[in-house]
């Protein structure tokens, strides 16, 4: 192999490990709170019903805000993932992360009209 070959590269363990972690964090909220999930889906689908669009991190604090909270913030990776797959939210746009230390990679969410 020289200099200009490429090494092929998998994102699939990376992105099984994501999920892995994100689906024990939601494990161990939902043991808190059962009811974790469904709060933290309802502040999201109301606080985008009256803003339209918003970023991923805003949505996080507006769900804690109001009463789903957990120990690992990665537990609202289910949450996000939930809602898309039931067609509910999308990517609607791209952000700076304001948690990221304003790294890109932020997603802004809007509802499915």
């Amino acid at each position: 192999m020289n200099a200009c070959d490429q090494i092929p590269i998998s994102f699939e363990a990376s992105r099984e490990a994501g999920r892995a972690a994100s689906e024990a964090c939601t494990a161990k909220a939902l043991r808190s709170d059962p009811t974790f999930v469904q709060k933290a889906q309802e502040a999201i689908l109301a606080h985008l019903r009256v803003v339209g669009q918003a970023s991923g991190e805003s949505l996080v604090d507006i769900a804690i805000a109001s009463g789903a909270r957990c120990q690992d913030a990665r537990a609202f990776g289910a949450v996000f993932s939930g809602l898309a797959r039931k067609n509910k939210i999308r990517t609607v746009g791209f952000c700076l992360r304001s948690k990221g230390h304003g790294t890109s990679g932020g997603r802004l969410w809007g509802l499915v009209r």
